[in-house]
């Protein structure tokens, strides 16, 4: 059941209690009688048109019939068949093989991201990716690194026929921003390095006082 089934059967639930609690409580006060509250709903004193009416109950009827399909129907999960598997049916879900690619296609370097999306067909896969680059990088080399990278995780390790690898490049990242990037964490770096320095002086320092004032006690 999805959210949304739940949510309308919450609904309707919390309906038929709030209907339930009003009928006891009638039960003891008699404050209306069924029929009379039946006969203003479908006898009303202003005419509603029929037209009205019935758009009402088929709209009434179309969500009813939708709910129910959508309760009814469940979603497969897209899976591709591994081509070298000659004994039975095994297969990979289409999920996984676009994390494996992912994780290859990481490996690059000068990629700065990525996305996979795999299609489905009879006697294979055809594999879209979506990556961007840096603009120091050399764009023709790094993009054929990336797609024989996939080409081969999924048709070596997985085992799964290629049938088509596009790459689409979407977009740049500035040499500016990722040598500010390795500027800083190079500083990060020699900052730990100074500070690992100082405090290993400090300790030096206070074993050589340690030392001193033992040797004037004596």
């Amino acid at each position: 059941m999805n959210i949304f089934n739940r949510v309308v059967i919450v609904l309707i639930l919390i309906c038929l209690a709030c209907v339930s609690l009003v009928a006891i409580f009638n039960e003891f006060t008699g404050f209306f009688t069924w029929s009379e509250f039946a006969q203003k709903v479908f006898n009303p004193q202003v005419d509603i048109p029929t037209y009205i009416t019935v758009l009402a109950l088929i709209a009434v009827f179309a969500i009813s019939v939708v709910l129910l399909l959508l309760e009814l129907y469940k979603r497969r999960v897209k899976v591709a068949s591994i081509s070298s598997s000659k004994d039975g049916n095994a297969m990979i879900t289409l999920q996984t093989v676009a994390v494996q690619i992912k994780n290859e296609a990481l490996k690059v370097e000068g990629l700065e991201e990525i996305k996979v999306r795999i299609i489905p067909k009879a006697t294979g896969v055809i594999i879209n990716m979506y990556a961007r680059l840096r603009e120091d990088s050399d764009i023709p080399e790094k993009m054929q690194e990336i797609i024989n990278g996939a080409t081969g995780i999924v048709g070596d390790k997985l085992g799964i026929k290629v049938l088509k690898t596009n790459l689409t490049i979407v977009g740049f990242a500035a040499e500016k921003k990722v040598k500010e990037v390795k500027k800083e964490v190079k500083e990060d770096k020699e900052e730990e390095e100074t500070d690992a320095v100082q405090k290993q002086a400090e300790d030096v320092s206070e074993v050589e006082d340690k030392k001193s004032s033992t040797g004037k006690d004596k």
